[in-house]
């Protein structure tokens, strides 16, 4: 049609006019050209990455720019660009080959390492295990598995004052599977979750100013079967706004998942600086899990507010491992009282009318 209008002249036109449109269009088309080539020419030698998205989604491809406000993708067809906020991670081919050493630092009692995003659903059921119950004589709290030698973390303040605690590890059977030791019959009859109690439990270090603990199961009262213990986040690269989701047990409601985003990570109560979310936090959480996206965990929940919602606190999991790594800083001793060693009063014997009168 163009080459049609083109072509022709009517009564009155500039005879020069059809060669200035066909010159302007095969300079059009030149300079199409060209851009194609230079477009082309950028994406050949731009480095090729994946790009994680919020929910678990990837995209690899080469990329063409990165900036505050996302990054932009060559896709050979079309240029996709992705706001920041919907970008969990960009990591690049060099950094991939490294990336299974990361997965699981050892570091002793505990590990860290960089997950791949995975949907809520997918992480609860690969480390839901790993969180247990915390009972004590006056009432019960979280906490989770951080080594297969049975290392538990939880707060201060569910076992402070009390020596004697049990933990309830929640396992999952398949249906019709033999019971473990110690487990539900029923449960294993029917598939699903089974309880196994430990009751022979060590407090291993405190520190109350934290209200961190670190307590250790003995795996061989249950056969030494003991699950994947979780991976603790060791970058400090929390951003407000990122999706978080907790693992507790609130008011005794088993292995309760709560989500919500970081509302901030500056938060500071009594000189102490905690991570702030609205996913919920109740009482029986304490001491519980707050992980991201990927599944590491990044907080230790710590407190919530029952009268307003959306309020909740943990402990950040750079102080979580500072804790861990110099333990023996804190090492529980029962001769110091500090230390959760419940006193009874000594025991007095009531004044007689004998004692009264001979004191007069």
């Amino acid at each position: 049609m163009i080459f049609e209008r083109v072509g022709r002249t009517g009564r009155g036109s500039n005879p020069a006019l059809p060669k200035r449109a066909a010159g302007r269009l095969w300079a059009g088309l030149l300079a199409a050209g060209a851009l194609s080539l230079v477009v082309a020419v950028s994406a050949w030698g731009a480095e090729i990455v994946t790009v994680t998205l919020v929910g678990g989604g990837r995209v690899t491809a080469p990329l063409l720019r990165q900036s505050d406000e996302g990054v932009v993708l060559d896709l050979g067809h079309d240029v996709l660009q992705i706001p920041a906020k919907r970008v969990l991670d960009v990591r690049r081919e060099d950094e991939a080959a490294g990336e299974q050493a990361r997965i699981a630092a050892d570091r002793g009692i505990f590990r860290t390492g960089r997950l791949e995003a995975r949907e809520v659903p997918a992480l609860v059921r690969r480390f839901g295990e790993a969180v247990v119950m915390v009972r004590n004589p006056g009432g019960l709290g979280t906490g989770f598995l951080v080594s297969r030698e049975g290392h538990l973390v939880t707060n201060y303040h569910v076992v402070e004052k009390h020596t004697q605690l049990q933990v309830t590890m929640f396992r999952r059977v398949a249906a019709g599977a033999r019971p473990r030791e110690g487990g539900s019959a029923d449960a294993a009859a029917a598939g699903g979750f089974e309880k196994v109690e430990f009751r022979r439990v060590k407090i291993i270090a405190l520190q109350p100013l934290r209200d961190l603990a670190i307590l250790q199961i003995d795996a061989e009262e249950k056969g030494g079967d003991l699950p994947e213990p979780v991976v603790i986040n060791d970058r400090n690269d929390l951003r407000v706004g990122d999706m978080v989701f907790a693992i507790g047990n609130p008011l005794g409601m088993e292995r309760s998942v709560t989500q919500g985003i970081v509302s901030s990570t500056t938060r500071t109560i009594d000189q102490v600086r905690l991570i702030q979310t609205d996913a919920a936090i109740n009482p029986g959480n304490s001491g519980g899990p707050i992980f991201n996206a990927r599944g590491e965990v990044v907080a230790v929940a710590c407190a919530g507010a029952a009268v307003f919602d959306g309020l909740a606190f943990g402990i950040p999991s750079s102080e979580l491992i500072d804790f861990l790594v110099h333990r023996d800083s804190y090492l529980f001793d029962e001769s110091q009282p500090q230390n959760g060693v419940t006193y009874l009063p000594p025991p007095f014997r009531p004044r007689s009318p004998e004692d009264e009168s001979a004191k007069e």
